[in-house]
């Protein structure tokens, strides 16, 4: 029994499963996650693994933030200090990460990814269900066919998934292979704008135009084709998606007459929350544990006409929330981030293609929700950052 479990193949299946479950379960990812950990330890060589994690430079992005993140709590109010608390363990979330890097083997890297994209293609099946009203599923309905998450993370799944498809697609040599990536890029970019969130549509042109360059580069060929969708998708989505039509429409209309009881009003209620906070305390910030109860206090003596801005859970803003929490240290620890990712040198083009569009989605995304901090957005980020840098190790081992 316990020479099965040391078999590496297991750990490996597991990944693939945990890989699956992420667009479709958050009890499953829990599950999985645990048991992906556990097994880590009990297949033993921890040394050596801990001596491979200390070796990637990209590690030290997380560590410190979460340092950044756990020294704040000296500033928390004690009476907060148990909600701060509560806020860092939510990075148990990214512990994958570092078991999918150090023990997944490199055949089972390109599993674990189409182990993703299956789970997206039930969720999106089922989405599709639900739009033409074959099913009904209690929170989503035909206008809003989100199955498995609130529809602003799932448009970031289904933007992330289309920019991986399109990847495929294009450096696929078999013409079957390109057709089938094709028809699911066709599906998944349909199914993006029938549904409500607008920040995965809007999300959509970035990891759009970073496929694209990333590809063929900056040539007239690329921009060319790049405009052309560009172009002709939105105008596509707005003529035949009803769902994303009258969301543009609103969109409009809160712009130019701004109500902070909006979900785009109420963002930039918090934002401007967060602009009077950071600049109250731009160096160290009011401590993790104080974040909200500073808004409402904020809220309730500039704002207080603004009571919609004052009942939401978190700033729809992680490099505000950072810079709330911990000032200038915790907004740069955040970018921090991103810029070592970027710094990850792989030659595989369609691994590092993988590695730009996921930087775009959680970057930009981050402009608008708790990318960094919601559980769905973390499990993905764990899994395909173990990913890109198991790839770099294989290709540096090699």
């Amino acid at each position: 029994m316990i020479k099965s479990i040391k078999d590496s193949n297991i750990l490996n299946y597991i990944i693939v499963l945990y890989a699956f479950c992420i667009p479709l379960s958050l009890d499953l990812i829990r599950i999985l996650a645990l048991l992906i950990i556990i097994l880590w330890f009990v297949q033993g060589e921890i040394k050596s693994k801990i001596a491979l994690i200390k070796k990637e430079p990209f590690f030290l992005s997380i560590g410190i933030l979460l340092l950044i993140l756990l020294i704040s709590l000296l500033w928390t109010d004690i009476d907060n200090l148990t909600f701060g608390i509560k806020y860092i363990k939510r990075y148990w979330y990214i512990l994958p990460m570092f078991v999918i890097y150090t023990s997944i083997d490199k055949k089972f890297i390109s599993i674990a990814l189409s182990g993703f994209i299956a789970g997206m293609f039930i969720s999106e099946l089922v989405s599709y269900s639900i739009f033409f009203e074959f099913i009904h599923i209690n929170g989503a309905n035909h206008k809003d066919p989100a199955p498995f998450m609130h529809h602003t993370l799932y448009s970031v799944f289904l933007v992330f998934t289309a920019g991986i498809l399109l990847n495929r697609m294009i450096t696929s040599e078999s013409i079957k292979h390109k057709v089938i990536y094709g028809i699911f890029f066709t599906t998944i970019t349909a199914n993006l704008f029938i549904n409500s969130g607008r920040t995965g549509q809007f999300l959509f042109l970035f990891v759009l135009v970073s496929v694209l360059i990333g590809h063929y580069k900056i040539t007239v060929r690329s921009l060319f084709i790049s405009l052309f969708l560009l172009l002709t998708i939105p105008y596509l989505a707005f003529t035949f998606s009803p769902n994303f039509k009258t969301r543009m429409i609103q969109t409009y209309t809160n712009i130019n007459k701004i109500s902070y009881s909006t979900p785009i009003g109420s963002r930039i209620g918090l934002n401007i929350v967060a602009k009077d906070i950071f600049l109250q305390n731009p160096i160290i910030g009011v401590g993790v544990g104080d974040y909200l109860s500073e808004k409402n206090k904020m809220v309730q003596q500039k704002y207080p006409d603004r009571k919609y801005v004052k009942k939401l859970v978190h700033y729809h803003n992680q490099y505000a929330e950072f810079a709330v929490i911990a000032g200038i240290f915790g907004l740069l620890a955040y970018i921090f981030i991103f810029i070592s990712l970027l710094k990850t040198s792989i030659t595989d083009r369609r691994m590092n293609t993988i590695l730009y569009i996921l930087v775009s989605t959680i970057a930009i995304s981050s402009l608008s929700d708790a990318m960094f901090h919601l559980n769905r957005p973390l499990s993905l980020f764990a899994l395909f950052v173990g990913l890109i840098l198991a790839w770099k190790k294989f290709e540096n081992t090699n």
